[in-house]
């Protein structure tokens, strides 16, 4: 029983490394994917519609993803189970992206946004039932800084079409699922083929539903392929990669409160690139998430 204890004990600071190690990765993933607005903003700027910048953006994505793996020689094998589950996960992808843009038909972008955000507090919750991940003091409040912060940045004005919110509360909920099904199946996986597989599904699902309505050959100019390519190598190779080189070591309740940095940085993108005015405000909400990361950080 001691040796039991003493082994736990030698296992617990190391454990600690591998998490924070793990933050460094989430924390590269959300500056990653917090680009998407911005690159969109750019593709339908230059006339792009959103299924064919979906479309060629996953199947860009895969094309280098494969192509590196190759070169790199870190191609493997993968149980057939595996694979299936990272396919599947894929095709969860898309009902989210499907649901996300639909609710945007309903309610204003930042309120859909902050109903997505509720996404770390199921992680948490379902992270702790299902993985027995512990949902300690620090974790607590870490979400609570985090969801007020994300509260006082994205101040949404009116809920909108009570249609809206329930499309984006759904895409929450088939996120968490997502984030707590790819804890369980990244590990011991590289991360880049972990990627490969799951927006291979994706990718072709986007294709399908592009070549139906006759609209893959619609791209055109090079603003627009600049954007999708933003959206390609940066919004899905580096941020996927990273995520889930992160997800496995920081656990997925750890990932999902360090993930809501992400609106954060995208305000501050928007802020640089786009010109838009950031509102005293906000920064006192930056100022919630940034502290939740710091707390999250230190456990």
């Amino acid at each position: 029983m001691k040796k039991m204890q003493d082994i736990e004990e030698q296992d617990r600071p190391r454990e600690k490394i591998a998490a924070r190690r793990g933050d460094g990765w989430i924390l590269l993933s959300a500056a990653c994917f917090s680009t998407i607005p911005i690159f969109a903003t750019y593709g339908y700027a230059a006339g792009v519609k959103t299924l064919p910048m979906m479309a060629w953006r996953f199947l860009l994505a895969i094309a280098a993803l494969w192509i590196f793996l190759a070169f790199s020689r870190r191609l493997r094998a993968l149980p057939a189970r595996t694979v299936l589950g990272f396919l599947g996960l894929g095709l969860l992808y898309v009902v989210m992206t499907v649901l996300y843009f639909e609710a945007l038909r309903f309610t204003a972008i930042s309120t859909l946004t902050l109903l997505f955000y509720t996404y770390p507090a199921f992680v948490a919750l379902l992270a702790a039932i299902f993985l027995r991940e512990p949902l300690t003091r620090i974790k607590l409040a870490a979400l609570f800084l985090a969801l007020s912060g994300c509260l006082i940045v994205l101040r949404p004005r009116e809920m909108g079409d009570w249609r809206g919110a329930a499309l984006a509360l759904i895409a929450s909920l088939l996120y968490s699922g997502y984030m707590l099904v790819g804890t369980r199946l990244t590990r011991g996986v590289d991360p880049f083929l972990t990627t490969a597989w799951i927006m291979s599904a994706t990718a072709t699902a986007f294709l399908a539903a592009a070549l139906l309505r006759g609209e893959m050959g619609s791209v055109r100019g090079g603003g627009a392929w600049g954007a999708i390519l933003g959206l390609a190598l940066v919004a899905t190779v580096m941020a996927d990669g990273s995520f889930f080189a992160g997800l496995s070591l920081a656990g997925a309740s750890r990932a999902a409160i360090l993930s809501t940095i992400e609106p954060l940085c995208t305000l501050l993108l928007s802020a640089l690139l786009l010109g838009e005015a950031i509102p005293p405000v906000r920064l006192l909400g930056g100022a919630l998430i940034v502290g939740s990361v710091i707390l999250i950080h230190r456990e």
